[in-house]
């Protein structure tokens, strides 16, 4: 048993087609289908449950995944910890977050990277996302996850997620429906952010406006600011669960999807644009970060997130 023939079950599994897997992993599928077979022989039982439409993994298959998943990964731990005491320099990342995503799971996002790599520092900095588009041309941020930015030659954008925006307001005034339609919203007292804020142009698109037709009560660039006149129940909005989340679950505002789910941003990986078509994600550890924030971004609101295009990820990890 090596670490080649585990890839290569690892990534059967999760294709649930061999195929696929190879493809994933720049493979032939005949060399992916032997290593798995002489898995299966070392072992002498059957890893695949082999059909028509794919493979599915039996019994054994599925505890052979979760060790294998654990044995890659403390390898390739092991590795970097290694490589960090040899070069005697520790490695330091600078991710972009906005302020949603930073309330939804950027504590935990530091702390499973702390102990995911341990030796390497990982700097986290708060921005709405047109600022941190910015940052990131200027070159003060690795890589950020922000949403619905305009293309531009300097960066290059991959988009990972759909995210649903809710109607949010304190539970007292909120409407008894469980989702409300885009001319209730409009009707509403609004606390929205600049023209540039991704809530008040997502509105304003799905309303046939621009930004700054927007009847618009309180306008401040500010989540803060804006989830306090919510609390008071002076003004409504338009916001990502992130920005509320804690807000919600413990009852001190309601949230309302809108009907049509018309009000939807899309999450994009932004990195500098290179000449030699390099990418931060050709680095482990920065595929690493950035395919967990986005599983913590998804898993933690799986009913308003629709991940796409993120295919590159494992293949990435696996080359």
């Amino acid at each position: 048993m090596n670490l080649r023939q585990l890839r290569c079950f690892v990534a059967a599994v999760e294709q649930r087609n061999v195929t696929r897997a190879a493809e994933r992993l720049h493979m032939a599928q005949p060399a992916l289908g032997q290593h798995i077979r002489a898995l299966e022989a070392e072992l002498d039982v059957s890893l695949l449950d082999r059909h028509s439409r794919g493979v599915n993994p039996t019994q054994a298959g599925e505890r052979l995944y979760a060790r294998s998943l654990e044995i890659i990964d403390l390898v390739e731990r092991t590795q970097r910890e290694v490589a960090a005491l040899g070069k005697g320099a520790s490695q330091t990342l600078t991710l972009g977050l906005t302020p949603s995503l930073t309330l939804l799971m950027g504590t935990d996002l530091q702390l499973a990277f702390g102990e995911y790599a341990a030796g390497s520092h990982l700097r986290l900095w708060e921005e709405p996302s047109f600022r941190l588009a910015t940052a990131v041309e200027a070159g003060e941020l690795d890589v950020a996850l922000a949403y619905d930015i305009v293309p531009r030659s300097a960066l290059s954008l991959t988009a990972v997620m759909e995210e649903e925006m809710l109607f949010a307001c304190r539970p007292d005034i909120a409407p008894d429906a469980a989702t409300v339609d885009l001319a209730y919203i409009l009707s509403r007292d609004l606390a929205l952010g600049s023209s540039q804020d991704i809530g008040r142009r997502v509105l304003a698109h799905a309303a046939g406006r621009t930004p700054e037709d927007l009847t618009v009560r309180y306008e401040l660039q500010s989540i803060a600011g804006i989830r306090d006149l919510l609390l008071r129940g002076t003004a409504c909005s338009v916001l990502p669960y992130g920005s509320i989340a804690h807000e919600i679950k413990a009852g001190r505002l309601a949230g309302r999807r809108i009907e049509g789910g018309v009000l939807k941003s899309t999450l994009n990986v932004v990195t500098r644009a290179t000449g030699d078509g390099r990418q931060p994600w050709m680095d482990p550890l920065f595929v690493w970060l950035i395919e967990r924030a986005i599983v913590m971004a998804a898993t933690r609101q799986p009913s308003l997130t629709t991940r796409i295009g993120t295919d590159f990820l494992p293949s990435v990890i696996q080359a």
